[in-house]
Order: C-alpha cells, then sequence, then structure tokens
C-alpha cells in the first residue's frame, strides 16, 4: 500500500492570512472548477453526503475567505469512468491536484470500488476508514497545519483526537448513526500512533489515567469511534436541529449505542451541539434538470402531467391522469420503515384508488417482496434504483411517501416540492424540521405529517393527501405554485454553507479565548 506524500506546496496568489480549512469526507459528488481544471475528474457519491460536501466545497471556495483545503479517497475506478486515463495518471494526477488542495488518499483499499460504501471481502469499511485517516493524521494536519479541519461521519472520527493533540480546532458533522471499534493495538497496526491522542479517545472500559497506563488498555480495551470523534471535537452538529433534541433526549435508545447518547449529552450541555439542517443542491431544478420534461410554476398544470404519464409509461404504471400516484425515493433500509408500505399496499389499493411507484434498493427480502407485488398487481410498480428514474419519479409523481423511524435530515422531501410533489413524512428528525402540515384555508404548509410509524399513521397521512387530490383544480395549482416558490427559498445550499461558516467563526475565536 502507497500512499501519495505532497511535494513541496506550490506558491500560490493566497493570501496567507486566511483562515486554512481542512474538510474530511469519504464522499463528494462533484468538485468546483475553481479548484483546478482536473477537479471534474473527482467524484464519487454514496449519499446525500456526497451532496452536501460538494456544495458546501463550492461555496467555502467561492466565497475567497478561506484556503480550502479537501481529503477524500481516492476511488481509481470512479476516476476512469469519467476519464480515458491509466493507473500511473492518476497518481501523477494526485500529485497535481494537491497542490490545488484537493488531497487523494492513495491506498489499495479505495482502488477497486465502483462506490464510497461498496462491500469487499479484503477491503472492509473500517480497513478502508483507517487508511483514510492515516493519511490525515500522519501526513496532511502536519503539513497544511489547519486553523480548523472539518469531519464528516464515523469514516473520520479518528482525526478530532488527533486535532486536539496537536492543538487544531475541529468540528465532527454527524450524518448517520453508525460507530466502529477497535483498541490501539489494531489502530497501531494499521500505521496510526493512537498513544500521541489516546487520551481524547472514547474507551468501552473507562481507563485510569490512559497516558501512563496504556499498555494496560492496548490490546484489551477498544476505542468507541464516533463517541471518540463528538469527545474530542470542539464543536459538533447533527444535519437537523430536530434530530439533535432527539439525540440529546435518548429518543433512539434501542438504535442508539450509549457511548454516542453519552457524548451528545455532553456536547449538548456544554454548549457545543448545533444542528445545521441539509439542503438539496442547486441543480434539483425542475426548469433545467436531465431525463424530465423542463418545467416552472406557471406551466407546472400544463407539464408536470406529461412527466406524471412518462413516469408511469416507465414504471408499467397505467397511464392514468386522474389517479393519484405515490412514489417511494427512499432506499428500503430499516430506517427509512419501508415495510408500512411493502407490508400494507394490497390493504391501500384495494381501499384507494391510487397507484405506487418504487425505485430503490436495499432489504434483499423487501427488494423480493416488490417484485412479487409488482408482477401481481397493475398499480404498484418497483425497479432497482435508478438516478434518473428516481428524478423523473420526483416530477411525475403526485406525493412522495417518507415514514422514517428516524431522519438525520432527509433531502427527498425537500426536493420534490421543487417539482409541485408533496412529501407525506413521519414527524421525526430533519422531516419535521422541513415538511409543514398543509393547511389550504390559510395558505401555508408544504406537505403532510403523522406522528407515529405505523399503518395507522401511514394510511392518515395517504388519507390528508387524497383529500388534497380532491379539491378544485384551481385550489391545487394554487398551493403547487406557492410551494414551489418557496421551497428553494426556504432551504437551500447557501443558507447551509452560511451556517457552517458561522460555526468556523466560533471555533476561531476560541483560539482568543
Amino acid at each position: 500500500m502507497i500512499e501519495t506524500v505532497p511535494r513541496k506546496r506550490r506558491k500560490t496568489a493566497v493570501k496567507k492570512n486566511l483562515t486554512k480549512i481542512l474538510l474530511c469526507t469519504p464522499e463528494v459528488t462533484e468538485l468546483p472548477e475553481g479548484m483546478g481544471n482536473a477537479a471534474n475528474l473527482v467524484a464519487a457519491k454514496g449519499g446525500g453526503l456526497g451532496d452536501i460536501s460538494a456544495s458546501l466545497i463550492r461555496y467555502l471556495n467561492d466565497s475567497k475567505e478561506y484556503e480550502l483545503h479537501v481529503v477524500l479517497p481516492k476511488y481509481d475506478n470512479s476516476i476512469k469512468r469519467l476519464a480515458d486515463i491509466t493507473n500511473q495518471q492518476i497518481d501523477r494526477l494526485a500529485i497535481v491536484l494537491s497542490g490545488r488542495g484537493i488531497h487523494l488518499v492513495n491506498d489499495s483499499a479505495f482502488s477497486y470500488l465502483s462506490t464510497p460504501y461498496q462491500e469487499h471481502e479484503i477491503h472492509t469499511s473500517i480497513r478502508r476508514a483507517l487508511a483514510f485517516q492515516r493519511y490525515i493524521i500522519n501526513t496532511l494536519l502536519d503539513w497544511i497545519q489547519p486553523d480548523i479541519v472539518h469531519c464528516n461521519d464515523w469514516m473520520t472520527s479518528l482525526v478530532p483526537a488527533a486535532a486536539r493533540a496537536k492543538g487544531i480546532r475541529s468540528l465532527f458533522t454527524l450524518h448517520n448513526i453508525f460507530t466502529e471499534r477497535r483498541t490501539l493495538m489494531e489502530i497501531e497496526i494499521c500505521g496510526m500512533k493512537p498513544i500521541e491522542f489516546c487520551e481524547w479517545l472514547y474507551y468501552e472500559r473507562f481507563p485510569v489515567n490512559i497516558k501512563e497506563n496504556w499498555r494496560n488498555y492496548f490490546d484489551n480495551n477498544r476505542v468507541d469511534f464516533t463517541a471518540s470523534a463528538i469527545l474530542a471535537c470542539d464543536y459538533f452538529n447533527t444535519v437537523s436541529e430536530t434530530f439533535l433534541e432527539e439525540l440529546k433526549d435518548n429518543h433512539f435508545s434501542d438504535l442508539v449505542p450509549h457511548s454516542i447518547y453519552e457524548m451528545i449529552k455532553l456536547k449538548y450541555e456544554q454548549g457545543r451541539a448545533l444542528g445545521i439542517l441539509n439542503a438539496p443542491g442547486d441543480n434539483v431544478n425542475s426548469k433545467v434538470m436531465d431525463n424530465i420534461i423542463n418545467f416552472n410554476k406557471h406551466n407546472m398544470a400544463e407539464i408536470k402531467p406529461l412527466n406524471k404519464s412518462l413516469f408511469q409509461e416507465k414504471m408499467g404504471l397505467p397511464q392514468k391522469a386522474d389517479v393519484p400516484l405515490f412514489f417511494w425515493p427512499n432506499r428500503l433500509y430499516f430506517q427509512k420503515a419501508p415495510e408500512l408500505l411493502v407490508d400494507n399496499a394490497v390493504y391501500f389499493m384495494k381501499k384507494y384508488d391510487l397507484q405506487f411507484a418504487v425505485v430503490a434498493n436495499g432489504d434483499t427480502k423487501l427488494e423480493k417482496k416488490l417484485e412479487r407485488l409488482s408482477r401481481n398487481y397493475s398499480n404498484i410498480k418497483y425497479y432497482h434504483f435508478d438516478d434518473k428514474l428516481s428524478n423523473l419519479g420526483k416530477a411525475g409523481a403526485d406525493f412522495i411517501l417518507m415514514p422514517s423511524r428516524y431522519e438525520p435530515c432527509g433531502l427527498p422531501q425537500m426536493e420534490a416540492p421543487r417539482f409541485g410533489t408533496l412529501p407525506i413524512v413521519r414527524s421525526t428528525g430533519g422531516l419535521k424540521d422541513t415538511v409543514e402540515h398543509l393547511d389550504v384555508n390559510n395558505n401555508k404548509g408544504n406537505g403532510f405529517r403523522f406522528e407515529i410509524a405505523d399503518k395507522a399513521g401511514l394510511e392518515f397521512g395517504i388519507n390528508e393527501a387524497l383529500k388534497f387530490y380532491r379539491l378544485p383544480e384551481n385550489v391545487k395549482i394554487q398551493n403547487l405554485q406557492r410551494i414551489m416558490s418557496e421551497s428553494k427559498r426556504k432551504f437551500n445550499l447557501q443558507k447551509t454553507a452560511e451556517k457552517y461558516m458561522e460555526v468556523y467563526q466560533k471555533l476561531l475565536s476560541l483560539n482568543s479565548q
């Protein structure tokens, strides 16, 4: 395994007094052209983190207020898909990009992956996380000497402890609940020196004077990665305010490890925990998005039905303009509560005149159930996830379904209203923060909320949506036009980036205290 060691930093026109930010992320949708002509070759997306990372990087870079550095894994296969380029050329590219502030971690752990979170028999997710962090901790923190290091999710969770030991301020952003645990010995075998920052790590068993007695715990006391990040960072944030409140109040005790809850509660009590809402990318726009029939709020009444018909055709649903179409935009994972739809779809179809379209991957048992339903019933159709088809679904459907058990933020419920498609959500996390129950009489709201993640709760949401669907056409159009106008104004990445920049200022102010 060979890591690319940066050459001497190229002289640039960057002012020396600019705040240096090192942003660490395992995925990014795209990088701005302002970071170099070859930046468009670097892209790897696994979920919403890739989108928010790309947008935050763009806004930070455009602000000209920072000397921005970005570190992410070098996904060779991903680069090859974007350009006809050899492995040797990719390695040279990594060195060139480092001079533009883009640092690619060169390790075999990332070379053969098609997506950031792909399962691999040899290069497991924990091995990839350790390889990623080894380069950041062993090389970049000392080479760049950033004023602030911004870490995203568990794959960067040892970095705040190493940064703390070096006197570097850090922000840790939790996008989803996940952690790993390894001993100090296992971390050291991967090439880091955890003894240098061991006092800022969270252990399964509380260690007595770990700095002096580390040998007593070296191979028998595992470090909790995510809890360590929250403990060591100067500021911590979730990606919605309500999700932070839910975690702090231990709403998900059966899902969230006690270690993470304990550290979040501590950070909250210290006044160092924040909720910063994610937002959809600027490219999520009914006027310009590819693979849909483009429209705006003024011609929505004429053009949106064309997208609905096209989506019905591609899904294999009857092309009926007057039948409400409900779209499932989420992955088929426990968190998203997909069984509420899958197990009750027949009941809903028999009771109501409606259609269901599901474009998603996930639990194989649920995928097989959906395939059977798709074969046996004309009003429910299922396809494995396809980005283009999913975008058409958001543009063409009447409603989207998001009955999540918990939701750190969520993006589809903010994206769909930009297309005049209304979300039906459970009132939790980012869904609660972004969806207000529709009140037609008072001309406010943008979707439908229910409280309990069960059949009755989902049916309530569907019923509320059907009531809206049956309203006079002019009333519906007026509300949908208002919602389309409000959606981008309320939830956009410029606001999100500005919130993060406010946190950076808080971190800088700590140095003067």
